[in-house]
């Protein structure tokens, strides 16, 4: 399972729909993306004095099972400000440091611009190497320009192909129990 946690608060955001289409991909190699819309799942801030010992069946005690239970993961995020999402932020605050160890995450970023996607890209990649994990060399740092039939969309469409045929090919991690 490949778990695909989105940053994006708008029900209808760029960001959702190119983790949909990531999710497609991954879907042909019999491989399943699970969701997680943290605007749905986790609309509350964690609760900092839980996090050595969340209670059971806690927005943090979910989220690190699911880590723990996901073969990879990608990050999905729209870009404020030159960053990632503070939903997104927020919820990986909530990991334990060693939540991706051994496990390929895959970086989409959706900006009014492509440098700014791609910056946010750049700082997730520190955050998954804090968290144990291997960030895929292929990112998708695009804009809802990027979306229209053409050229951009033909790109998009190859470096999602390349960012799943990577998350798929990397070794499955072995399986620890939740926290």
């Amino acid at each position: 399972m490949i778990l695909g946690i989105l940053g994006s608060a708008a029900k209808d955001s760029v960001t959702r729909e190119i983790l949909l289409r990531a999710g497609e991909r991954v879907a042909r190699a019999k491989t399943r993306l699970h969701l997680v819309d943290l605007a749905v799942e986790f609309p509350e801030p964690h609760r900092l004095a839980e996090y050595d010992d969340p209670p059971p069946g806690s927005q943090t005690a979910r989220l690190r099972a699911l880590a723990a239970r996901c073969d990879a993961a990608v990050l999905a995020t729209p870009v404020y400000h030159g960053s990632y999402s503070a939903l997104l932020k927020n919820a990986l605050d909530h990991l334990t440091g060693d939540a991706l160890t051994g496990r390929p995450v895959g970086l989409i970023a959706a900006g009014g611009g492509p440098r700014g996607a791609g910056t946010a890209c750049d700082q997730l990649r520190t955050v998954v190497r804090a968290l144990g994990g291997w960030a895929a060399p292929t990112h998708v740092a695009t804009t809802a320009a990027d979306l229209v039939p053409g050229p951009p969309l033909d790109f998009l469409d190859a470096r999602l192909d390349a960012l799943a045929a990577e998350l798929l090919s990397f070794p499955r991690p072995s399986r620890r129990p939740p926290p």
